[in-house]
């Protein structure tokens, strides 16, 4: 990794974008700000129409705070916290500290790790055929029969689901750690910010004249959709690749778990970074503008020391993901070995897809 990261360093890759990045973010408020004044004016089947586009924009700012938890996008901390808590606690509702404990922390640092990581332990999903065998026999039938079925809809709750463990992470927080650590700037910032997250948009909107009853159907409703958007730009990064059991080299890992998303200048809007999964993983730090430029570079490597490094579309990244969803009970997590060129049961696992 040394000369890798020599490499594109001496490019100037890993400078960030802050000017770039405040200009996104605040284009973004201005696109959803204009279609949430909208909603309550349009009649009401204008206004369902209008939904999915305004989720889709809500679910781009959303994930602009994760480039703020990265510290990928300005050159101060004092920038990527500012930028993470009005975009996560603030504009989401979502804790940031807890976030950056899920994703940061444990996804990071072992992706596609059986046991470490989060996102592949989601009950009642079993992600292998280590979780199958750890389930009930009522919850085994569903996993046999029904989880490629009900993926897609137990991916409604998903941004509200975030958010109830985001808030149960801060109140619980003060009783976890000591004395020193219970009330730190950060833990201040980010319930402060959840408490404003819901007068604005509970409190506001009543107070301008609009029903709570209306207010609250169409909370529900966009953080519904922005569940299924947010599941479907998540999985396609890292489903259908290999569930690790052990491993030996992390560069690797983060290689051969990840999957990069051939996207265009209009899907890299959209996806913030995470369709550059691989290069993402290896460079957490790097601004989302820079990792088309990073990519060949990253795959170059990839190539020349033997390691897999998948590239497909969109569409058929999800398309394979949905699909791997009902077989995921059965597949055995697999060892990587630094020393091995070409693991035979990662062909096996994607070939069984």
């Amino acid at each position: 990794m040394a000369n890798l990261r020599k490499e594109i360093t001496e490019l100037g890759l890993l400078k960030k974008s802050p000017v770039k990045t405040w200009v996104k973010v605040c284009i973004l408020f201005a696109i959803v700000g204009g279609f949430y004044i909208l909603h309550p004016i349009l009649p009401f089947w204008w206004s369902v129409a209008l939904l999915p586009i305004t989720a889709l924009f809500t679910t781009t700012l959303a994930m602009t705070g994760h480039e703020g938890v990265h510290s990928s996008a300005c050159n101060s901390r004092f920038g990527n916290i500012l930028l993470a808590a009005i975009v996560f606690p603030l504009f989401t509702g979502m804790s940031m500290e807890f976030w950056r404990d899920k994703h940061n922390v444990k996804h990071h640092a072992h992706p596609n790790v059986h046991g470490k990581d989060p996102d592949i332990h989601n009950w009642p999903l079993a992600f292998s055929s280590e979780d199958y065998a750890k389930s009930g026999s009522a919850v085994q039938f569903f996993q046999r029969h029904l989880q490629g079925w009900f993926f897609w809809p137990l991916t409604m709750v998903t941004a509200h689901s975030m958010r109830i463990q985001g808030l149960w992470f801060v109140i619980s927080h003060p009783f976890k750690t000591g004395k020193k650590k219970r009330f730190n700037k950060l833990w201040s910032i980010d319930l402060t910010m959840i408490v404003l997250h819901f007068l604005l948009w509970f409190v506001v909107p009543v107070k301008l004249g609009v029903s709570l009853l209306s207010v609250f159907l169409f909370y529900v409703a966009l953080w519904v959709l922005v569940g299924v958007i947010l599941s479907m730009i998540f999985i396609v990064g890292h489903a259908a690749r290999p569930v690790i059991f052990e491993y030996d080299e992390n560069w690797k890992l983060q290689i051969e778990t990840g999957r990069r998303i051939k996207t265009g200048p209009v899907g890299r809007f959209f996806f913030v970074g995470l369709d550059y999964q691989i290069e993402h993983h290896l460079l957490p730090s790097a601004s989302h503008f820079s990792l088309p430029k990073i990519a060949p570079i990253v795959k170059k490597y990839s190539l020349e020391n033997g390691w897999e490094y998948e590239e497909i579309g969109f569409f058929k990244a999800l398309w394979i993901s949905t699909k791997h969803m009902s077989k995921a009970w059965k597949l055995e997590p697999i060892v990587i070995e630094a020393s091995s060129q070409d693991n035979k049961n990662t062909d096996e696992l994607v070939s069984g897809i």
